[in-house]
């Protein structure tokens, strides 16, 4: 799936349990002014044209005028156009304290790929969106890593490495979280009120150690779950068959629900690693809604377990 298709399942999905949050965000500008706006910053990657062809930005109400509307993202509010241009701006007049680095650092950063560490706010990183933590921006230096997806925070500037290699990526997982009620690094979704607010599970636990909470349900495994990005894998590389796994999975709704009526299901990867513990979400058409299942693969042969995933989110167990 490429960009717009992500954000539009991730709309869809927003509109319907997160109304509120939904309707918070702008419609795109006209195609001049972004161009102007691209001109005003540093030449943009295409996947950031067509983002910004997708919406402007959250529209969050201050002052008298507030009311809660939640966020896009987790923890952060995506920016217009005009606050795209004013962070930029304001990040470059003001720079970022660090310590002398040398007098080779300023060609040192000039030479630097995407992903790479600068200890400052450099014209090819464009922000769109801005949080308590800081700005999550594009880096769009040249290299392989163009067009990743980062943090820069106040406390360690753009230390770390990328959180994503792209855009859609980024919010395919975003999806993934919202749509299965799952942590997305230390953020969790909740809805309220048709409002989608995120939590940071461990700045809660004390309270949440005091307020009694429904317990989720319990899933055992026989062994761990591992993380992988697509986005670094090639046709080379040793591939599950999706297409026989979309068949497992639908074959197992079926079986699970027999009085349903199964039409199809869809995932957000093309491509999954033949790994024992690689897995990925399916969005089931079960009765006229998306039911959500994930595929764990196991490693032998294209063979994969099929779990549905509780409504109310759940707890992976792994058996000794």
């Amino acid at each position: 799936m490429n960009l717009t298709e992500v954000w539009t399942a991730y709309m869809a999905i927003l509109r319907e349990r997160a109304p509120v949050t939904a309707a918070s965000i702008r419609s795109p500008r006209s195609v001049e002014e972004r161009e102007a706006a691209e001109r005003a910053t540093t030449p943009w990657t295409d996947e950031l044209r067509e983002f910004y062809g997708l919406h402007d930005g959250q529209h969050v109400p201050l002052g008298e005028d507030y009311v809660p509307v939640g966020s896009v993202l987790p923890d952060a509010n995506l920016l217009s156009l005009d606050e795209v241009l004013a962070r930029h701006t304001f990040s470059l007049e003001n720079p970022h304290p660090i310590d002398y680095l040398g007098d080779d650092w300023p060609a040192v950063v000039r030479a630097q790929e995407a992903g790479e560490t600068a200890e400052m706010f450099v014209p090819a990183y464009v922000p769109f969106a801005e949080g308590i933590f800081g700005l999550t921006y594009i880096d769009t230096r040249p290299g392989r890593r163009r067009g990743c997806v980062r943090m820069f925070s106040a406390e360690a500037a753009d230390g770390g490495a990328p959180w994503f290699d792209s855009l859609t990526e980024y919010i395919a997982e975003v999806h993934r979280s919202v749509e299965a009620g799952s942590a997305l690094g230390e953020m969790t979704p909740a809805f309220e009120d048709g409002v989608l607010e995120w939590h940071d599970l461990e700045f809660e636990l004390d309270e949440r150690s005091r307020v009694p909470t429904p317990t989720p349900a319990v899933v055992r495994l026989p062994f761990a779950l591992i993380d992988f990005r697509p986005s670094q894998l090639s046709d080379d590389d040793d591939l599950i068959d999706l297409d026989h796994v979309r068949r497992t999975v639908i074959e197992t709704a079926r079986m699970l629900h027999p009085h349903s009526v199964v039409e199809d299901a869809r995932a957000v990867y093309r491509q999954v690693p033949r790994l024992r513990g690689a897995n990925m979400n399916w969005w089931v058409s079960m009765d006229g809604s998306e039911v959500v299942f994930t595929a764990i693969v196991t490693g032998e042969d294209h063979d994969v377990i099929v779990l549905e995933l509780p409504s109310g989110g759940c707890v992976f167990v792994v058996d000794e």
